[in-house]
């Protein structure tokens, strides 16, 4: 082997033998997106660098160990966006998100389903405003289900077509992890015990999350999400 093939061996090695390294010990470790429950921040095949020295704060992505139990898919990673930890009070209502009684989600655009027009639908796609990866569907020769950005409904003024469940509709999702009359939309007030995080996905309506799946303990977190690409 000449020089010049070692020199370029050599350049080449060193950042991979360091992000193995790093990777190792969750440093620095490469994830792959795999869902649609954090867009339209966090896209679907998205690559995110995630480091386990940050300190996980509020707003922060998060991926944790999460198992299965009614798909039997065994221990993956998830990511969602951490919304409360230990001590906070996390409430839902009618759709809006509330940390210690403010409003979390005034700054985010999120996703939610709302049920619109044909000419409404037909206008969004058109304009290539529909994310065909996100649920959408017929419901009728006059209606359609779409999953929409908030930015995109305020932009049209479809705020008022926003699916949001009522506070007397129970979720036997919800209630075998909480034993509460909650719902996706209308749920709490919970207070954050020790060591425990609530978090949720940004697709706010088709996300499988803490309000489904439980409070996740602190242990299972892996890292934060310091870049995505």
């Amino acid at each position: 082997m000449n020089k010049p093939t070692r020199i370029i061996l050599f350049v080449i090695g060193i950042p991979i033998f360091t992000y193995l390294f790093l990777a190792q010990f969750g440093v620095l470790k490469l994830y792959s997106n795999p869902t649609t429950a954090n867009e339209p921040n966090l896209e679907l095949d998205s690559k995110m660098l995630v480091s386990n020295l940050v300190k996980p704060k509020t707003g922060d992505f998060v991926c944790f160990k999460f198992k299965d139990e009614e798909l039997d898919l065994g221990v993956f990673i998830k990511v969602n966006r951490l919304c409360a930890s230990e001590n906070d009070t996390i409430e839902i209502k009618n759709g809006i998100v509330y940390l210690n009684n403010l409003n979390f989600d005034k700054d985010l655009n999120l996703i939610h389903n709302y049920e619109v027009s044909t000419s409404v639908f037909k206008n969004l796609r058109e304009k290539g405003l529909i994310n065909e990866s996100l649920t959408s569907g017929k419901i009728s020769d006059e209606l359609y289900l779409i999953s929409l950005e908030d930015d995109i409904a305020k932009k049209f003024n479809l705020f008022s077509d926003r699916i949001i469940e009522n506070k007397d509709d129970e979720s036997k999702y919800v209630k075998e992890i909480f034993n509460e009359n909650w719902n996706k939309d209308n749920f709490g007030p919970l207070i954050i015990p020790k060591n425990k995080f609530f978090v949720l996905g940004d697709n706010r309506d088709n996300s499988m999350d803490s309000r489904f799946v439980g409070l996740i303990d602190e242990s299972k977190i892996v890292g934060i999400v310091v870049k995505k690409f």
